[in-house]
């Protein structure tokens, strides 16, 4: 046998038996792949929705009167009279502008008036001193992260919260003058005056005086102020 001859057969033995080892029997080798199921994860958008938050209406005011105050039919009639008869001249009149307000300022007060001009009460006038006192709750609200209400003495009082800077204001108000719809012109309770109570501060008659201030967070929350003088919703007493 010629040495090439002897290399070939060597090589195809040595591959025979590597095919073969045990020479007659056949193993047979089989290459599995697996493949791990993939999850495909689709991120659907959220769609932003502005929410906003109204605390519940200032706490009530019990008035005090004596007992003959009380009994005397001619008290009530007389303060009524003498209300709807200011009330009435005051409505022809219109509240000019201030320039010291900004434009949502303004927008603001221009909407209580509208409300109160609606059911024929007097206009309200901006007050410097009602509206600082607001800042001060305000800032105070960003704070503590919710609506409170901070209890002050012989003023009224509305809360408002919204996300966002946009109109603060007047967005307050709207939500305020919303409440019309509850509102049928029912006297004043411990209860039904959660339903409307905010409204019904914005047109009480014998409120005069108007603050407002906003302060916001760091998480975008704006929460709003207004301060009334002479405070409204009284027990036992209707706004117009």
């Amino acid at each position: 046998m010629h040495y090439s001859t002897f290399v070939v057969s060597m090589l195809a033995a040595n591959a025979a038996a590597w095919r073969f080892p045990h020479g007659h029997h056949h193993v047979y080798t089989e290459i599995v792949t697996v493949v791990a199921p993939v999850t495909v994860v689709t991120e659907v958008a959220i769609p932003t929705t502005t929410s906003v938050v109204v605390a519940k209406p200032t706490t009530l005011v019990t008035k005090k009167v004596t007992t003959a105050a009380a009994a005397e039919p001619t008290t009530v009639v007389t303060k009524k009279a003498t209300t709807t008869t200011t009330v009435a001249a005051a409505a022809q009149s219109t509240v000019a502008a201030d320039s010291s307000l900004t434009a949502d300022q303004q927008s603001a007060l221009d909407a209580h008036n509208a409300a109160r001009s609606a059911v024929g009460n007097a206009d309200l006038v901006w007050d410097a001193e009602l509206a600082a006192g607001a800042q001060e709750w305000a800032t105070y609200l960003v704070s503590l992260g919710s609506l409170e209400h901070s209890g002050t003495a012989d003023l009224g009082e509305n809360l408002y919260m919204q996300y966002g800077t946009d109109a603060p204001y007047t967005n307050a108000v709207a939500a305020f003058v919303d409440e019309k719809s509850l509102y049928n012109g029912e006297a004043i309770s411990e209860t039904n005056y959660l339903n409307f109570g905010h409204y019904t501060q914005v047109v009480w008659g014998t409120t005069t005086k108007l603050g407002m201030a906003i302060a916001s967070s760091s998480s975008g929350e704006t929460y709003v102020v207004a301060r009334y003088s002479l405070p409204g919703n009284y027990i036992g007493e209707t706004p117009y």
